[in-house]
């Protein structure tokens, strides 16, 4: 594990509905220099369908990147219409994961979609990488929950946690307020940001979490032509190292 890291959170933001085959590989490519330019060692991405990241596996490939994860639809997703909506919380990476990726499904009834959060661990780091629900205040309160103690297991066991993702909430909202100070009590700290980072909205919905065993040397929020959304790309360096551990269950 390298002791300086760059890593990001990013909405793909692909509306749901059937790309031209062009523009999907137009799209993919954006996607890949986005990567390229801004020399991320670890992404989280959100609404990135699984045909998507298919068109993107074999280039990022090429330039020694991975990506890990399966739709929130499981064994179902690649069935026509299911398979648009298939969300894939993928983390694209060009470091050796120590384990198989893991992905866990978030509470969602009451909600229009299931939401998942997708894990992988490299050595003593854990990489989490989720979007929570856009519309029930309680499913979302209840995702913030269920994450938490994903987290909580992590920590408990010794490793260091990153958290990105899109959680449809910024930090005006109580529930989201009170799930920082839960994970600052466990030594996790949101990276500071204030610039929005969807279209529309004066305060940002996306987000990164850092344990304070890492230090943040650079923030930046970068636009990407594909999406509504804007990235927050950050560099760390690490403080200290800490031993392995469980795997965390909601």
């Amino acid at each position: 594990m390298k002791d300086e890291l760059v890593i990001a959170t990013f909405n793909w933001q692909n509306k749901y509905h059937l790309y031209q085959t062009l523009k999907d590989k137009t799209d993919c490519y954006s996607f890949i220099k986005f990567i390229m330019e801004n020399d991320i060692d670890i992404l989280g991405t959100q609404e990135t369908v699984s045909r998507n990241l298919k068109l993107c596996r074999s280039v990022l490939f090429d330039y020694g990147y991975e990506v890990y994860g399966t739709g929130r639809f499981g064994s179902m997703g690649h069935i026509y219409p299911v398979s648009l909506t298939n969300e894939t919380n993928s983390i694209v990476t060009r470091l050796q994961p120590s384990s198989r990726v893991l992905v866990r499904k978030m509470p969602w009834l009451g909600s229009s979609f299931p939401r998942i959060v997708t894990i992988l661990e490299f050595d003593n780091l854990v990489f989490l990488n989720t979007h929570l629900d856009n519309v029930n205040p309680k499913v979302k309160k209840n995702q913030l929950q269920c994450i938490y103690e994903l987290i909580s297991d992590f920590i408990s066991g010794g490793f260091d946690v990153i958290l990105t993702g899109d959680f449809n909430m910024t930090v005006k909202n109580k529930n989201f307020r009170n799930f920082i100070e839960a994970l600052e009590k466990l030594g996790i700290n949101r990276v500071d940001n204030d610039i929005a980072t969807c279209r529309g909205l004066k305060n940002p919905i996306d987000h990164v979490f850092i344990s304070n065993n890492w230090e943040v040397l650079k923030r930046d929020v970068v636009k990407v032509s594909i999406s509504d959304h804007k990235s927050i790309v950050v560099k760390v360096k690490r403080r200290n190292k800490n031993g392995k551990g469980v795997k965390g269950n909601c």
